[in-house]
């Protein structure tokens, strides 16, 4: 039996649809592959799940040589085209009784993660006289909910990148005392080395970046270039790695220091400022998702304006989060937490997490409070650590 069916059947019926078409060429949507496994399909592919009967394939007889097997036809009738016209035509005779349907689309093509149905197909279909509605929330049931194992190794993930990133504020303390100043790439180094010996791995290098070099959300060290760090310099270190295993999760987490025994107060209320936003979004998701559905933009919506009405929004300059799941990068296909970059309507749902991570991007330097929140029974869980206020990196030599 499909796995997951009575959740897809559940979805269709909650959103007033009469079929979730999936439509892919070549293995190109990851949810058809979790569907049909990952088969030698060279031609042009329909997987329809319709609220009420089987679930059914529209293929081309060459890759029937696949798809014509038990473990398919258990599951599927198979409906198949040799030519164009024919593909078009049981278009028309398959779908002619839907007339709202789930394709893999996103609003005004804000989220390229779910926007999977190509122009053409999803034009026809229209043509058909059907209304479409995005299938962004079933995608993420099956994109970005993971396991309970999975959720261990998150947690196995965030208590080894925490504790680095408390040696990795130590060394900067222990180098400057020593010599007078720190590189921003030997601290990434040594945060990736770290990383390493954790048995963890990740996509890109840690940043490591002060004053206005944190100023650029994207900026990072690199041999070639970098930045020394002195003592009387804001610090940002934004660092992200999962446990070395087909389920693992990232942790993603950026922490503020200060180079000096104690914080001067402009950079200490900023910092406070993003503290707040982020116990802001928390106080909201946990007052509303045992109530009703919650969705990505709303929470963006409660930490932005703060931020804005503190006087910071001009340097607010991206969305307030991201999504995480098992994937090769820290952003992960489900919801974001943002009303900025895209609008994203998709459901908070149990079993997903996402980054908080609202910033400050001043000209004289940038700031970013991140930790990670796992959704479970419906209550938001920090899971990457919060960082209470701003670290006096030299006070620590004491410690």
């Amino acid at each position: 039996m499909i796995k997951n069916i009575e959740k897809i059947i559940s979805s269709l019926k909650k959103a007033h649809a009469d079929a979730w078409i999936i439509v892919d060429y070549e293995n190109k949507n990851k949810t058809l592959v979790q569907f049909l496994g990952n088969k030698m399909l060279t031609r042009k592919i329909f997987l329809v799940f319709p609220s009420l009967g089987k679930p059914y394939i529209i293929c081309h007889s060459i890759d029937t040589v696949f798809l014509n097997c038990k473990e398919i036809t258990d599951d599927y009738d198979l409906h198949i085209y040799h030519s164009w016209q024919e593909m078009l035509e049981i278009e028309r005779n398959d779908f002619s009784s839907y007339s709202r349907v789930m394709m893999d689309i996103s609003e005004n093509g804000l989220l390229p993660r779910i926007s999977l149905a190509d122009y053409g197909s999803v034009e026809f279909i229209k043509s058909l006289g059907k209304e479409i509605i995005s299938s962004g929330d079933i995608l993420q049931e099956f994109s970005a909910v993971y396991s309970s194992r999975a959720h261990e190794l998150q947690l196995k993930a965030c208590e080894n990148t925490i504790k680095i990133k408390d040696e990795a504020f130590k060394l900067i303390a222990k180098l400057i005392n020593e010599k007078g100043s720190a590189s921003e790439y030997e601290i990434q180094k040594f945060i990736c080395d770290r990383f390493h010996e954790c048995g963890m791995v990740y996509d890109d290098p840690a940043i490591v970046a002060i004053g206005p070099n944190a100023s650029n959300p994207h900026y990072g060290p690199s041999k070639e270039q970098f930045s020394l760090i002195h003592e009387g310099d804001v610090v940002l270190i934004d660092m992200w790695a999962k446990m070395d295993d087909p389920e693992g999760v990232y942790a993603d987490i950026t922490w503020m220091g200060y180079v000096g025994e104690g914080v001067p107060p402009e950079v200490e209320e900023r910092f406070q400022i993003l503290k707040k936003a982020i116990d802001l979004d928390l106080e909201f998701l946990e007052r509303e998702l045992p109530k009703r559905r919650v969705e990505g933009y709303e929470v963006d919506d409660i930490g932005r304006n703060y931020i804005s009405k503190m006087g910071y929004g001009d340097y607010f300059t991206h969305r307030t989060g991201h999504n995480i799941a098992v994937d090769v990068s820290p952003h992960g296909p489900g919801v974001n937490i943002d009303n900025y970059e895209s609008h994203d309507t998709r459901e908070i749902v149990d079993g997903v997490t996402f980054s908080l991570e609202p910033g400050i991007y001043a000209p004289d330097f940038g700031m970013r409070s991140e930790t990670d929140v796992y959704i479970k029974d419906r209550k938001p869980y920090p899971v990457g650590g919060r960082q209470d206020k701003v670290i006096p990196i030299l006070k620590l030599l004491k410690k």
